[in-house]
């Protein structure tokens, strides 16, 4: 038996490790080898069908009767055999914006891939409708709006009754998107340029609207402030660096309260939607 001190000789070899030097071999070159190019972008074409259903009018769709459904879709789409089928289950231009797998399927619609070409059209159809919903007008408006409680001062007022070119105009316009506003200088043939602002309901923080009485209570208007935390916006950039808000945009018209309303409305759509 070996000393415990030791260390036997079979297991000393075993601890050896051979150790071999490993160059790396210079590869071959081929003269005639084709360099493969990097994809960079996906191509972008699309077919005329496509652009056929994208042009066509959400609101005009689901309108649309039986018959103009075949006629004006299945037929331009090639989807002629279901026709019957469509007319059978009284598929107009509403109940077609709604269609689903199972509803194709239970229709009698089996071949997947026909499942799949009808609802890519049909998404581009509802593509179209929330696109026009987003960018209609839910409400638009001009400042200074008329009566002297929105004037700046009685010289304001007494100007842009006199000289409607020498005072400087807001138009604003109220989207399911955001809230635009542009503004045109006095006279900006010859002074100062028009500019436009955006403001996105993903960086809104609150509103706040406010009535206000002037000339001892008997005059009142409505302001309405939007916080927007755009760092982008130099017109949103805060007064106090440690307060919670920015400075608002603030719109002084009669129906202010009616337009809180609504980008209320729209600003909590666009948050569901966003979530």
């Amino acid at each position: 038996m070996a000393a415990s001190g030791s260390v036997s000789p079979q297991y000393t070899k075993m601890t050896e490790v051979k150790k071999e030097e490993y160059h790396a071999v210079q590869g071959t070159s081929y003269p005639n080898e084709e360099k493969v190019g990097v994809i960079t972008s996906q191509p972008t074409e699309t077919s005329g069908v496509e652009n056929y259903v994208v042009n066509l009018d959400a609101a005009q769709v689901a309108a649309w009767s039986v018959q103009e459904v075949i006629s004006n879709f299945l037929e331009r789409v090639n989807m002629t055999y279901a026709n019957e089928l469509f007319m059978a289950n009284k598929i107009n231009g509403k109940s077609l914006m709604l269609l689903r797998e199972d509803h194709l399927k239970e229709m009698g619609i089996q071949a997947i891939g026909d499942r799949v070409y009808m609802l890519e059209m049909i998404q581009l159809l509802k593509k179209k409708k929330r696109e026009l919903e987003t960018t209609a007008s839910l409400w638009s408006g001009e400042t200074p709006a008329e009566g002297c409680a929105y004037s700046k001062n009685c010289w304001h007022c007494v100007r842009r009754y006199t000289c409607p070119c020498c005072v400087s105009r807001v138009y604003w316009k109220v989207t399911g998107q955001g809230v635009f506003y542009r503004k045109v200088p006095p006279c900006r043939q010859h002074f100062g340029t028009v500019s436009t602002e955006y403001m996105d309901y993903r960086f809104f923080k609150d509103l706040e609207l406010k009535e206000e009485h002037l000339c001892c209570c008997f005059c009142q208007r409505y302001r309405l402030q939007l916080f927007v935390d755009d760092k982008d916006n130099k017109a949103a950039e805060r007064v106090d660096p440690g307060s919670a808000f920015p400075t608002p945009h603030e719109l002084f018209h009669p129906e202010a309260p009616k337009v809180e309303k609504i980008i209320r409305n729209a600003w909590n759509a666009a948050r569901l939607v966003s979530e």
